[in-house]
């Protein structure tokens, strides 16, 4: 017979061990057995015949036929339950936080921990998680009241929460064998007999039979998983019943019993106080009061029956009427028949619909009106009646009442208002509410519309579409008497524009022109009624004769010579008769004047004032079409200046930017210039200057750049670099001089921050080799031509495999290009970002595949970018997986950069479950201070120290003390560069914790890793 075994995740690492305990189970049995190791429970369980089980899978495979035959004698899985609080007083909140992972065993302990203490099943609320690390997660971000874990999984937590609850019954993982196997009595009698030596291997004493206790707690187990899921179902679809936020619920015997606080926000009571009231005391009318008392009485007599009322006003406790729909029904509630009531109010409702009324009433006043009074005098009692109001009148914008209704009420002063807005203003005012509606003429408010109510809040932000469609209808009106209005002062207009208008006819006669065409034309209205306006402003046959509406510009000349630039719009008006000729003309002179002045804005910088990059070389070549005076170009680049912005911000950025501007145009004088020729890139223009000077003018400029910025409680350092050309010996034209000083200024950038680099002719020969690497870095992007290496790390006492180190190499035909040759290049380049993708997605695979940490190096560049923590956000999901098998590889110079920034930046990766891991640790400055401040998980000791260990006295101390050091502080110590036996014998000597070198091993392939792994 051929059997399938399957075991816990747990037991993952000793699979080779569970091989030869399945090797003994088959020579007893005389038949094949496969073993392997399960992460989830999956629909294929019907394959498997045997499974060795945690407690919540058992209960689960008890419903489909399997049963609990054995299991290791004295395991034990013990769970806890962690709170803030002591549960006796758990149970008072209003409602409890339970997160717990959503498998079966949990819902035992939460069905325990009901019955122990007492707790009002309503007030659990259940936050499920897929996994133990996910309710780890919500424990350090405090999200809960109570959390369930296992007690090993527990420990780190049990000095956060006071209040500690095990629960009281053990489980076990057991061994769960399929009832349908024809061999079940067989497997089972086999289990008993393996060899003990195997079973003390897996680290159990021997494998022993369940008792009947263990298997009655897992049948009733079982059924408690069946049934308290569905009783936590029920009770949330109830409480989010009683809690709809619209739906007003109560329940009464002879008096009010429960009420949802809609019910009580709704009539302004208490349920305390409702309980002291007569269940029709709550309705307004007295004759629906009498309803209701016939009703109550029946109900509380058992009788059965569902009743609504469409309309009936409620009675608020403070007298104010509610319009509501009630149903009603017979319960039996608290062991005795009760009544039961739904209401929805239903007061806006009623109030829309008054709304509604009012806007077709209104519309049918406004469609006859011919004059603005007419509409204001007829639209007020309208208003009064159809809302229901205590007064309605129109005041204009100095307050004064125009037109009120009833006539004889007077507003008093704290009811007039003159609002800014042009929308309808709602506000409560003592005992009554106000609504104020502008009435805009012109696009400019000419009054307001005032609608008083004496009940409070009447104007509710549900009727604001209604009061906005009441404005635009009397908006509407006012604007097309308007139109009427402008009719009749069309003339008085054309008198009063400053354009020119011409009135001709088809053939080009004059017929009207106004006075702005006379000033325009420089000619009286006597002369240009003779004359013919298409020959006068140069308007050809051809426009006349298609009649479309066209714009023309025409230079005209005053007949006192001056030039006027004109913009002709054409139009053509066909009437039943004729057709007019429209002519409008405006003077774009003054216009134009002002687009030049524009046009230089064009090449400044609004945000220093300076020149920008046009700016700056249009000025260069001005002074070279007018001037060959020797002068100089110095192009500085603050170098990686978006880390200033990333960290302090945009505002302290350009404040920055704006202060440099500052200094470096302090020390100009005339003649010379500067320019902000990219965003965080400025150009000097130096003239008049001897070589020697260019050696002042760098002091200087150092002394400017190197002096940090002060900001507030800030000093901000800048990197930079400065890039140099001379005219005439480097170029004779600007484009040429621009291109070298650029060269120049890469040159400086290849070789890091703070350099210098004054142009010469083998700048471009020794940018070569860079640009070539460049190129071969590109082409390694493209054609996939990074490889990786990974020289491994051991534990120094048992020289176990700890971890690998990633070491990146280029790959070309058959030849290996080593990282010095390239790296400084990449990290400077734009294909940084790409390369720390492949990287990352590279060696993230393999630690899913080889289950080993693995170790990356960054750049100072990659650490301080923006893009760094999108990057690892790319791989969140995958890195929670594998909790801190990433270590992230930095070295001291980039710690130290800014302190304040680092902390920041080191807190936001290690969210990510990776380590940190400082490189060359000893070669930079202030190391021990730091070590203190960073939460840093390793450090890894330079060559330089192991190389003197062995011949060194003071090495040997230096190392001996810093390994010390480490340990007190929890920080785990890599030796690298190991690459004799007797450094290696000392370093165990020092209990350093990990080491590293050619003495252990070699960086290896990937197939050399494999076979060290044994994959």
């Amino acid at each position: 017979m051929n059997i399938k075994l399957r075991t816990c995740s747990c037991q993952r690492n000793k699979l080779s061990l569970w091989k030869k305990f399945s090797e003994n189970l088959k020579n007893l049995l005389k038949s094949k057995i496969k073993p392997d190791v399960f992460e989830k429970f999956s629909q294929d369980f019907k394959k498997i015949d045997l499974f060795y089980t945690s407690p919540s899978l058992s209960f689960h495979l008890i419903e489909k036929n399997y049963k609990p035959v054995a299991k290791f004698k004295n395991q034990i899985d013990s769970y806890l339950a962690l709170s803030h609080k002591p549960f006796s007083e758990l149970k008072k909140e209003k409602k409890i936080k339970v997160i717990m992972v959503n498998r079966a065993l949990f819902y035992i302990f939460l069905f325990y921990l009901v019955l122990e203490f007492n707790i009002d099943f309503s007030k659990i609320q259940t936050i499920l998680k897929n996994s133990l690390d996910e309710v780890e997660a919500e424990i350090l971000n405090n999200k809960g009241d109570l959390y369930f874990l296992p007690e090993k999984r527990a420990k780190p937590y049990l000095d956060k929460f006071p209040f500690i609850e095990r629960f009281p019954f053990n489980f076990s993982h057991y061994f769960m064998l399929s009832s349908k196997n024809p061999f079940f009595n067989e497997i089972k009698t086999a289990l008993f007999s393996i060899d003990k030596n195997i079973i003390r291997s897996l680290g159990f004493e021997e494998i022993e039979e369940i008792n009947i206790w263990e298997k009655e707690l897992i049948k009733f187990s079982s059924f408690i998983i069946r049934i308290f899921p569905q009783l936590i179902e029920k009770s949330t679809i109830l409480e989010t019943f009683l809690n709809v936020p619209f739906f007003g619920i109560a329940i009464y015997h002879n008096t009010y019993l429960y009420a949802n606080p809609y019910f009580c926000k709704l009539l302004g009571y208490t349920l305390e106080e409702l309980k002291k009231l007569a269940i029709w005391e709550i309705f307004y009318y007295e004759e629906d009061k009498e309803k209701i008392k016939k009703t109550v009485e029946k109900r509380l007599k058992g009788e059965y029956f569902f009743k609504s009322y469409l309309p009936i006003t409620l009675k608020t406790k403070e007298g104010k009427k509610i319009d509501t729909f009630i149903f009603t029904g017979t319960i039996f509630y608290q062991n005795k028949h009760c009544g039961f009531i739904i209401g929805i109010d239903i007061t806006e409702l009623k109030k829309l619909q008054k709304f509604l009324n009012l806007l077709r009433e209104t519309n049918q006043i406004l469609i006859h009106c011919s004059f603005e009074e007419e509409i204001y005098k007829n639209i007020l009692p309208i208003v009064w009646e159809t809302l229901e109001l205590k007064a309605a009148w129109i005041n204009d914008k100095r307050g004064k009442i125009l037109y009120c209704y009833p006539k004889d009420f007077k507003p008093s002063k704290n009811l007039i208002f003159t609002i800014t807005g042009k929308k309808p203003y709602f506000q409560n005012i003592n005992s009554y509410s106000l609504c104020v509606i502008p009435l805009i003429k012109n696009e400019n408010t000419k009054a307001f519309l005032n609608l008083l109510s004496s009940e409070k809040d009447y104007f509710s932000q549900d009727i604001l579409s209604l009061t906005i469609e009441l404005q635009e209808n009397l908006n509407f009106a006012l604007k097309k008497l308007n139109l009427i209005e402008k009719d009749l002062t069309l003339g008085k207009l054309a008198e009063k524009m400053e354009e020119l208008l011409i009135i001709a006819d088809k053939k080009g006669k004059i017929k009207y022109i106004n006075p702005a065409g006379e000033k325009i034309l420089g000619l009286k209205k006597e002369k240009l009624l003779k004359k013919n306006c298409f020959k006068l402003l140069f308007i050809p046959e051809e426009i006349i004769k298609l009649e479309e509406n066209t714009i023309r510009f025409v230079t005209y000349h005053k007949p006192d010579k001056v030039k006027v630039i004109l913009e002709l719009k054409i139009s053509f008006i066909k009437l039943p008769s004729k057709t007019k000729v429209i002519i409008i003309g405006t003077d774009l002179t003054k216009k134009l004047e002002f687009e030049k002045e524009r046009e230089t804005l064009l090449y400044q910088d609004p945000l220093t004032g300076l020149l920008n990059r046009s700016g700056f070389i249009k000025r260069c070549s001005d002074f070279l079409n007018f001037f060959k005076n020797p002068f100089i170009l110095i192009l500085i680049d603050l170098y990686n200046f978006s880390y200033i912005n990333r960290f302090y911000g945009y505002k302290v950025g350009n404040f920055c930017l704006q202060e440099l501007a500052k200094k470096l145009q302090s020390v100009l004088k005339d003649k010379e210039f500067l320019g902000r020729t990219e965003g965080d890139e400025f150009c000097l223009f130096i003239t008049d200057i001897t070589k020697e000077a260019i050696y002042e003018w760098i002091k200087v400029l150092e002394n400017i750049l190197n002096e940090p910025i002060s900001y507030k409680d800030k000093k901000i350092s800048l990197e930079w670099n400065m890039g140099i050309v001379a005219f005439p010996q480097d170029g004779n034209t600007v484009d040429e001089l621009w291109e070298k000083v650029n060269l120049a200024l890469k040159s400086a950038k290849n070789e890091g921050p703070f350099t210098i680099e004054i142009y010469n002719p083998e700048i471009e020969e020794k940018i070569k080799k860079p640009l070539e690497t460049e190129l071969l870095i590109k082409k390694a992007l493209e054609e996939d031509l990074f490889v990786f290496y990974y020289q491994p790390y051991f534990e120094t006492e048992t020289l176990k495999l700890a971890g690998l180190e990633a070491l990146v190499r280029i790959k070309r035909n058959n030849e290996l290009i080593l990282p010095n040759e390239f790296i400084k290049i990449l990290e400077n380049s734009s294909y940084l970002l790409k390369f720390n993708f492949l990287c990352f997605e590279r060696n993230i695979e393999k630690i899913k595949e080889w289950k080993i940490p693995i170790s990356i190096n960054i750049s100072s560049q990659s650490f301080k970018s923006l893009d760094f923590f999108e990057l690892l956000n790319h791989f969140k999901e995958i890195l929670s997986q594998y909790p801190y098998f990433l270590e992230l590889e930095i070295t001291e110079h980039t710690l130290i950069e800014n302190i304040e920034i680092t902390k920041d930046i080191i807190k936001n990766i290690k969210s990510f479950k990776v380590k940190i891991s400082l490189d060359d640790f000893g070669t930079g400055f202030s190391s021990l201070n730091y070590l203190k401040d960073f939460p840093i998980d390793t450090i890894k000791i330079d060559i330089s120290f192991i190389k003197d260990l062995v011949k060194d006295t003071k090495t040997y101390f230096i190392v001996e003390n810093l390994i010390n050091l480490c340990r007190s502080l929890n920080i785990k110590v890599i030796a690298e560069g190991v690459e004799t036996e007797d450094q290696f014998k000392l370093l165990k000597k020092l209990k350093c914790d990990y080491v590293q070198g050619y003495f252990l091993s070699k960086p290896l392939s990937e197939e050399e890793v494999k076979t060290l792994l044994k994959l």
